[in-house]
């Protein structure tokens, strides 16, 4: 395999960042997910990890200036994020983690940067890739991560690894799945142990559902999600989760599952932390498909989108507004109540399943229904 060629776009942001921890007197590494796809001759990585062996800030403010944007504090282990307009870099101090008890958080503090890689989840995610103002250095692989790339071989670091923290079961899926691996032998054994023992179902719903969120977000979520379901941890994100998903993006993706879990769909997705919009338009999308019923007012695109998504052959004025309007039951002498609203219900149901195709054909239906 050949050394890691980082793409030119990002060596140019990568040297200044290197010269400023030059200057501060602070060895910059690039490490993880990006050597590993750099390795790999990936050229679109647009997250990049970057670990210094001291305090980062200054490092992290540099990257700010270059990219436009500012450094962010961002989880509970002293993270600096900074997003650009296509890239995100996020800077940490080199530490190492100690788990008090299975599954749960660790707790770090600082440490070479050979101990900051055996924390992390499997060789090929332990390399760095030493940084320096001329361009890309030495490749620094304590644990053999490079030799199992080169075998196609998934390896976890130790084999406490699934025990400390079994969300990397759910990153052993995606990688297998992503990448083609194989598993390393005893890998599904410590996964399934982790299980067993009930040191899985230690995890907080946030976690386990922060993993699954990332699975689908991948190109192919279905084939991770079938390992995960021959692994029984598709159990830990919902006992009756299919397997199969439709559409491209997550909000599509999250709709689908939820539509295909009935009435447990609504508490599955509020289970999960997803952003306000998004969940409001999920929820309304299932509303409506539940319902059959055309909307009483405009939906938004998205809505309309899922909507379409779930039933591909809808007549086209399914997902227009209901043609009829109260005013006009009260034009044809209805008065308010419950047979009022019944007419409207009714209406709604006609114009979804094509009966009802413009308002022309409404009012003739209005004037049948009230004869």
């Amino acid at each position: 395999m050949k050394a890691p060629r980082i793409p030119p776009r990002t060596l140019a942001i990568l040297k200044p960042l290197a010269e400023a921890a030059r200057r501060e007197g602070l060895p910059l590494y690039a490490v993880g997910g990006c050597v590993r796809d750099w390795l790999l001759g990936r050229k679109d990585v647009p997250d990049l990890d970057l670990v210094a062996e001291g305090d980062p800030a200054g490092i992290a403010g540099a990257a700010a200036r270059l990219l436009g944007g500012k450094a962010e504090a961002f989880g509970a282990f002293g993270t600096l994020r900074v997003k650009g307009e296509a890239l995100r870099a996020d800077f940490a101090a080199a530490r190492r983690e100690e788990y008090p008890e299975p599954a749960a958080l660790p707790k770090v503090s600082p440490a070479p940067l050979e101990r900051d890689l055996f924390r992390r989840d499997f060789t090929i995610n332990a390399m760095a890739l030493r940084l320096e103002p001329e361009g890309a250095g030495e490749l620094v692989d304590p644990y053999g991560g490079l030799r199992d790339l080169e075998a196609g071989t998934l390896r976890v670091l130790h084999p406490a690894s699934f025990r400390d923290d079994p969300t990397r079961v759910f990153r052993a899926a995606r990688f297998l799945c992503r990448l083609g691996l194989k598993p390393a032998p005893g890998l599904r054994a410590m996964a399934r142990e982790s299980l067993l023992r009930g040191i899985a179902a230690k995890l907080s719903r946030h976690r386990v559902a922060q993993e699954f969120l990332r699975i689908l977000a991948e190109d192919r979520p279905e084939p991770p999600l079938r390992l995960l379901r021959s692994w029984g941890y598709l159990d830990l994100v919902h006992p009756r989760l299919p397997v199969r998903v439709r559409g491209k993006s997550a909000e599509e993706r999250i709709f689908s599952l939820a539509l295909a879990l009935g009435k447990k769909g609504e508490s599955f997705l509020g289970s999960l932390p997803v952003e306000h919009a998004m969940a409001r338009r999920v929820r309304e999308a299932l509303s409506l498909c539940r319902q059959k019923a055309s909307p009483r007012t405009v939906l938004e695109p998205e809505v309309r989108s899922l909507a379409a998504l779930a039933f591909p052959r809808l007549p086209a004025a399914a997902l227009k507004p209901l043609f009829l309007k109260g005013a006009d039951l009260h034009a044809a002498g209805l008065t308010p109540g419950p047979s009022f609203s019944a007419v409207l219900d009714e209406a709604a149901r006609s114009q979804w399943s094509g009966r009802i195709a413009s308002r022309a054909q409404a009012m003739k239906w209005l004037s049948r229904a009230t004869c």
